[in-house]
């Protein structure tokens, strides 16, 4: 992996990248599957929610982590990046301006990024709904980001409360997003498959008219209550 610049601002400019069936299947699954999987763990914070809720992806991540209200590194990232990559953004919780619009997400979206996490502001709004771009953030707001840097590409990063290393897969849809190691993706992908299988046979017993599961009452059992 080459490595340019220097401490505080330096780009890595390649990841590794999981296989594209793997990642369809993952985002398939679905969010909710994949943290019951991780127990919960490397959940995104509820605040970073997505533009529009029909949006779902999976892909590995580019990290960059920018000064509070510079983007400079973004732009580089959406130049780096590769068909199916996610874009993770850490603004070390800035809220007060955008860093992303209309313009930079066209460019990515026509450079194959299959989506963008952003912990922090965007802007264009209704351009961004318009073209049902895949989007995740914290806030809107018109003021728009300096350009100047310094920042980081391909460094470990912190994205709604979660670490993200580059490489990680990440999944988001309508519930949220998830990160996943990338050296333990096939593990959770097993559990969220036998979670999906086990909700899917407990839906059945509901329509069938079983109301409550029998560890309901076990569980109240060892309260005390029942």
């Amino acid at each position: 992996m080459t490595i340019k610049g220097q401490i505080g601002f330096s780009v890595k400019e390649d990841i590794f990248r999981t296989d594209k069936d793997i990642l369809n299947r993952l985002k398939d699954m679905g969010t909710c599957a994949i943290s019951d999987a991780m127990k919960g763990f490397n959940t995104m914070h509820h605040s970073i929610k997505s533009i529009d809720e029909q949006i779902k992806f999976a892909g590995n991540a580019i990290t960059v982590r920018m000064r509070s209200a510079d983007n400079l590194m973004l732009h580089k990232a959406i130049q780096l990046a590769k068909e199916g990559d996610i874009i993770v953004v850490d603004t070390y919780g800035s809220e007060s301006n955008s860093i992303l619009g209309e313009m930079m997400t066209t460019s990515a979206l026509k450079n194959g990024v299959a989506g963008i996490v952003i912990d922090g502001g965007i802007r264009d709004i209704l351009e961004l709904k318009k073209m049902k771009a895949p989007i995740f953030a914290t806030c809107i707001t018109p003021a728009v980001a300096d350009r100047h840097g310094p920042g980081e590409i391909n460094f470990p990063v912190s994205c709604g409360g979660v670490a993200v290393n580059p490489g990680d897969v990440i999944v988001g849809d309508a519930n949220g997003v998830v990160v996943i190691n990338r050296e333990i993706v096939e593990e959770v992908m097993e559990l969220a498959e036998e979670k999906i299988e086990q909700d899917n046979k407990w839906f059945e017993e509901i329509c069938k008219g079983r109301i409550i599961r029998e560890d309901v009452d076990e569980d109240l059992r060892r309260s005390g209550i029942v």
